[in-house]
């Protein structure tokens, strides 16, 4: 097997291995790496080496390596040296080390031009460094299977740097040379369409294993802020599209024309969310590796409770791709449709949703196979939604007329698009759902086969991720359907999803539910499943039990029982045992058993009388830990006989009774909320799934987990986050309900909330309430029905004295009183009573709910004493508020600053008598008022959109030198003016708060001489008059980012020059164009006229960042376009570029993206290159600059910044203006 194969070679190379500079060979932190120390004599420096084969499945016979260092002031020649350590493929570890030592050895002596001859037989140098080396051995040394290993989590280091395998030289020079030419044209049309582009490893040098990374930041894809608090995003975080390529850099047009287009190997995607615009390398391999992280609790440990499971999601300071809520069902959509329906819309012109329908209408059928295409697929696309969005979310660049267009643009565009409108997509066959109201919550169609999928394989949206995001909303689901089937109301049961439970006749009734009454079964619920299949009754199984080794002995040719099957086991004594369990290994007669999982011990000898009523019954409580027996005992028994229970009952042939039964049994085995979230922490969010954590979750009872999550459609979000044991301060709490936790439904089921919405607009018309709110009170068995269905009056329950209706009240008080209370043990333990979940960490006790109803009370049944209504449609749970076990921590009640206006002739009142005070937040933005009041002397406000300003606006990181340059430079060979290597990794540019020193370089690459501008002949608008606070810090923020990045980068990479000295005015700058590629006629130009840099003012507006900054070129003149010119340069010396106009300007824009547009702009020779214009050097008037910019704006139907006359058209001078003295 591969892994054991590479295993055994590491071991092998570990104990034999033998050089004279290499030391500490062992295995790296991440599966299938190996990392080894590497001594530079001349300076004693270790180094630190790290290899990693990318893919252990393809172990020993083509997988490939990925060599870096994760050391710091590594010599430069060794760093050339790792990069250009040539082929790996096949080599096993002993082999791969050879060539790698080697190669480090001649860069060391010099041999720096070919550190290695490839051709060198390293095969036949390893037999001397490895004895018995065999790949293939397959002994029976405890090596591990398979499945029990998995990547680890690579640590963090600011300094890695990737050296990334290059290709053998099998292509021409010609075709590396225009293969890199693509490479720029595809990235930066990434680049010019708004996002932020980034590529690990040896993108441009032909590497065969790179990353191009495509992101943006979430605040700017126009998502709602109740989507946003739904979906689980932050707006400062970046949403990152990862692509891998494995053979080299591949083209659109070459991957099209392979005809591989159902998860291409050369070519996958990956989606996730990130700190920063692009990630570190070793977190970019891991996201690929197919092979995942085994958790330690795989083997009975516990999670890591030292891990913060209070942290919420997205919030930390990983570098990594951490986990999107749909990004297990996008990134399979863009692995396995993508460029079949590119491919499509390519040779049939389709757009998105005609591809989409075609590709779902014709799976497996060749495109060209019917002569006759429906023109339904041609159809305009319909949305409300996007018609609403921002251009980075609906453009279309295959739609554009492009002759090379760019798989990375395109890949962006399309995820951008099922991500900002997942709600419109399911998410398992990806088909538009036909509906009228928008969700908050992405889910399925209604599809037989995707209701299946998404129940029983959990296709679709992740349930881990809602564990993580809001564990608390997850115990409450799983209580209330705990409190329903414990009671015998759980109607709506786990059916069709092929679950294996035990037989519940064979278990003993106090190991169903051996701590709440004897289960009440719901008689009409019974007569409603007249069609179960019946269970044969049998016996439970026998064996011997060593209690030592968790292994069963079954009798001679007994083979009941395999690998991964669950068992439940009783084992008997003075105090009874019973516990749940995975079988591991199955080597009849004996079977190894996993860690046993919700241990009861039980005090009495069993009997046929449930254990509620036994007098002096003491039961201990679950637990995960057996009892050491007495010495008694040990010696009455060595190996003791026990009973066990096989899980090999279909659940659906169960009859409706038993299906409530073994529900709870399932749910009482599940761990905690808290520890499932910490769990799936410790993974450090890379491929969560609690399917890893086998030895503790049974597929049963995960099955059970899923169902209850995913079919809850309601969008229920905490109020109360609980961080450090302490509830933080919420500005959506309601006031008037101290010690109470509260949960809001952001929205409700879907279809019912449309009826809701459409019901207020019918009947209330223009009120100016047309809602009231009031309490309803229920026990805790009903509120899984009422989540999922909401509110009705099928069963009565306390009698209807004031008509058949559903009851409400004002008075909180008189809706506890139908509530009821739930009780736990004064000693806290886990035990429950009356049907709550043992396992829950809130122990909900009671519940009761705050509903909005449409505001018609004389069309009720009833108004006094209770609000008595009829009409279902007219009622919308809005608050849920519990009582839970630690109901102190909720003391302090604060009113909210933006209230609801509520109706002053029903207006609820809290637990303390006093009217409750409801937030804006209570109700979506489209149906805020435009104004409310406030009471008690709080003054009147408006609240339509108000959404509080965060101070904390963040900067944008600063952008990579390697980023930078493959975007900029022209220089195809990769030779020229290429930097050097440097010894750090340039991630982030590790921008220091002060100027730094600027680096050293041998000789100068530009003749530009920084400082040497003379700027008092500039002729320049008036120095700005006015000065805004929020241009003022937004322009305070971009300048220091800007000159970091001039500071950091060298002159002649970077292109263009601000003067400090010359920064009068933040509203002002002058910048210098310098450094063109000598190829280029504007290069020329300059050079003939003795020209060093072409100068430009850039000027600030009073709503900048709102509107773009004015640019303009100030000298020397360029050749207007009806003369021959081109480079976007009108003829009064504006800038000819949508960018920076209102039509295509956004506020997250930044100068560093600005100037490198500018100066792309200028470089381009399409349709025309720029050219300078003949004769003296002269420049360019102020007024000439701005009716040349508003006549373009005209011309190409852009739209002028609304404040461009006051701070521009009407500020120009007459006469050449001077800076002043500085």
């Amino acid at each position: 097997m591969p892994r054991k194969a590479f295993v055994h070679d590491l071991q092998q190379a570990i104990q034999s291995f033998s050089h004279s500079r290499v030391s500490n060979v062992e295995s790296g932190v991440e599966d299938g790496s190996v990392t080894f120390t590497y001594l530079y004599q001349p300076t004693g420096l270790t180094i630190v080496v790290q290899a990693l084969v990318t893919d252990v499945g393809e172990y020993p016979s083509s997988h490939m390596y990925m060599v870096y260092t994760t050391s710091e002031n590594v010599p430069t020649h060794l760093g050339t040296a790792l990069e250009d350590v040539g082929t790996l493929d096949g080599c096993n570890v002993s082999q791969m080390l050879v060539k790698v030592a080697k190669t480090l050895d001649q860069a060391d002596a010099g041999s720096q031009a070919n550190p290695l001859d490839l051709d060198d037989d390293v095969m036949d140098t390893d037999d001397h460094l490895v004895e018995g080396s065999d790949p293939d051995v397959d002994d029976d040394s405890d090596l591990g299977s398979d499945e029990d290993w998995a990547p680890g989590s690579p640590s963090q280091n600011d300094h890695t740097r990737l050296h990334p395998r290059k290709a053998s030289d099998t292509r021409s020079r010609g075709a590396i040379l225009s293969s890199n030419r693509r490479i720029r044209s595809d990235l930066r049309a990434v680049k010019q369409a708004g996002f932020r582009v980034g590529h690990l490893g040896g993108l441009i040098d032909n590497a065969q294993d790179c990353f191009v990374t495509v992101s943006i930041r979430v605040s700017k894809l126009g998502i709602s802020e109740e989507a946003m608090q739904a979906w689980h995003l932050n707006p400062h975080q970046y949403f990152l599209l990862l692509i891998r390529y494995t053979a080299g850099y591949r083209s659109l047009d070459d991957l099209i024309a392979s005809g591989n287009f159902h998860r291409p190997k050369d070519v996958s995607f990956r989606v996730g969310l990130s700190q920063h615009y692009k990630i570190p390398v070793d977190e970019a391999v891991q996201a690929f590796s197919q092979l995942k992280k085994k958790y330690a609790s795989s083997s009975g440990s516990e999670p890591n409770e030292n891990t913060d499971a209070n942290e919420k999601p997205g919030m930390g300071t990983s570098k990594g791709l951490q986990p999107l809520f749909i990004g297990g069902p996008l990134q399979d959509l863009m692995n396995e449709r993508l460029l079949a329906m590119i491919n499509y819309r390519s040779a049939m012109g389709f757009g998105w949703g005609g591809a989409e329908s075609y590709y779902v209408d014709h799976q497996g059928s060749n495109m060209m196979s019917a002569n006759i295409v429906d023109n339904k697929y041609y159809a305009p696309e319909h949305s409300s939604r996007a018609a609403t969005l921002p251009k980075f979310v609906t453009n279309d660049h295959l739609a554009a007329v492009v002759t090379k267009p760019s798989l990375p643009l395109i890949a962006m565009q399309f995820a951008l698009r099922h991500l900002v409108r997942c709600t419109e997509f399911c998410l398992v066959c990806h088909e538009r759902v036909e509906a009228n109201f928008e969700a908050l919550k992405p889910y399925v169609c209604s599809k037989p086969l995707c209701l299946y999928q998404y129940m029983a394989f959990g296709f679709g949206p992740s349930i881990e991720h809602d564990i993580v995001a809001q564990p608390h909303v997850v115990d409450l689901l799983i209580s209330f359907c705990y409190s329903s089937a414990a009671v015998g109301t759980l109607k709506s049961l786990p059916t069709g999803l092929a679950l294996a439970v035990p037989i519940p006749s064979l278990l003993p009734l106090r190991a169903i539910h051996p701590y709440r009454t004897p289960f009440m079964p719901n008689p009409r619920a019974e007569t409603e499943q007249m069609d179960v299949k019946p269970v044969k009754p049998s016996k439970p199984y026998k064996a011997k039990f060593d209690r030592a080794n968790m292994e069963l002995i079954l009798s001679p040719g007994e083979t009941v029982l395999f690998p991964n099957q669950w068992v439940y086991v009783i084992v008997p004594g003075p105090i009874q045992q019973r516990f749940h369990c995975r079988v591991i290994e199955a080597l009849h007669p004996t079977i190894r058993l996993g860690p046993p999982v919700c241990v009861t011990d039980v005090s009495e000898p069993q009997d046929s009388k449930p254990q509620s009523q036994k007098p002096g019954s003491n039961p201990r409580g679950p637990s995960n830990s057996l009892m050491d027996p007495t010495p008694e005992a040990n010696k009455a028994a060595r190996y003791p006989e026990v009973e066990f229970v096989v899980y090999d009952q279909n659940f659906d042939d169960l009859s409706f009774s038993d299906k409530q039964h073994i529900t709870c049994m399932l749910l009482e085995t599940l761990p905690g909320v808290l520890d499932m979230k910490r769990y799936l922490q410790s993974k450090s969010g890379r491929d969560m799934s609690l399917k890893e954590w086998q030895d503790r979750i049974s597929p049963a009872a995960a099955g059970v987990l899923r169902w209850i999550i995913a079919s809850n459609r309601s969008c229920i979000v905490e109020v109360d986050h609980i961080v450090d044991g302490s509830p933080r301060a919420s500005e959506e709490r309601v006031s008037g309900m101290p010690q109470w936790m509260q949960f809001r439904f952001a929205q409700g089921a879907p279809d019912k909330e449309q009826r809701f919405i459409q019901s207020i607009r019918d009947v209330t018309g223009q009120l100016q309430y047309p809602s009231l709110y009031a309490w309803h009170g229920s026990p805790l068995h009903n509120w899984h029905s009422i989540v999922r269905e909401g509110l009705h009056f099928q069963d009565t329950a306390h009698g209807r004295a004031f008509g058949h209706g559903v009851y409400h009240a004002t008075a909180v008080s008189t809706s506890l009183g139908y509530s009821g209370s739930y009780n736990y043990p004064s000693d806290g333990s886990s035990s429950s009573a009356s049907g709550a979940w043992p396992q829950s960490h809130l122990k909900i006790s009671q519940a009761i709910a705050l509903n909005e109803i449409v505001n018609a009370p004389r069309q009720f049944v009833s108004c006094s004493p209770h609000l008595v209504v009829a009409q279902l449609d007219w009622i919308q749970t809005r608050y849920l508020f519990v009582k839970i076990n630690n109901a102190t921590m909720f003391d302090k009640d604060v009113p909210p600053k933006e209230i609801y206006a509520q109706d002053p002739n029903y207006t609820p009142t809290g637990s303390d008598g006093s009217k409750i005070v409801i937030p804006i937040t209570a109700v979506s933005k489209s149906r805020r008022p435009l104004t409310t009041e406030a009471k008690n002397g709080v003054k009147k406000m408006k609240t339509g959109n108000i959404v509080e300003a965060d101070d904390t606006v963040p900067v944008s990181d600063d952008t990579d030198v390697e980023d930078l340059q493959i975007l900029i430079s022209d220089d195809e060979d990769g030779h020229g003016n290429k930097p050097p290597v440097p010894a750090k990794n340039s991630q982030n540019a590790n921008l220091a708060k002060d100027k730094p020193k600027p680096k050293h370089y041998e000789k100068p690459k530009t003749d530009f001489v920084p400082g040497t501008l003379d700027s008092t002949t500039l002729p320049l608008l008036e120095p700005p008059s006015f000065a805004t606070p929020m241009a003022t810090r937004a322009l305070q923020r971009e300048l220091n980012s800007t000159l970091k990045i001039q500071d950091t980068l060298p002159a002649h990479e970077l292109g263009w020059y601000i003067n400090r000295e010359l920064l009068n005015n933040m509203y002002q700058w002058i910048i210098e164009l310098h450094s063109f590629e000598s190829h280029l006629p504007l290069a020329k130009d300059l050079k003939a006229k003795d020209l060093k840099s072409v100068v430009l003012e850039v000027r600030f507006g009073k709503d900048y960042p709102m509107s773009p900054p004015f640019v303009r070129i100030i000298r020397p003149r360029f050749l207007s376009f009806m003369a021959g010119g081109g480079g976007h340069v009108t003829a009064g010396g504006a800038l000819c570029m949508e960018l920076l106009t209102n039509s295509g300007w956004s506020a997250v824009s930044n100068m560093e993206s600005v100037l490198l547009q500018v100066r792309l702009a200028m470089s381009s020779t399409d349709p025309k290159p720029a050219r300078l214009e003949p004769g003296k050097v002269r420049d360019y008037d102020v007024g000439e600059a701005i009716e040349a910019y508003i006549r373009a704006c005209h011309a190409h139907g852009w739209t002028v910044p609304p404040d461009f006359r006051t701070s521009y058209a009407d500020n120009r001078p007459n006469q050449p203006i001077p800076l002043p003295p500085t």
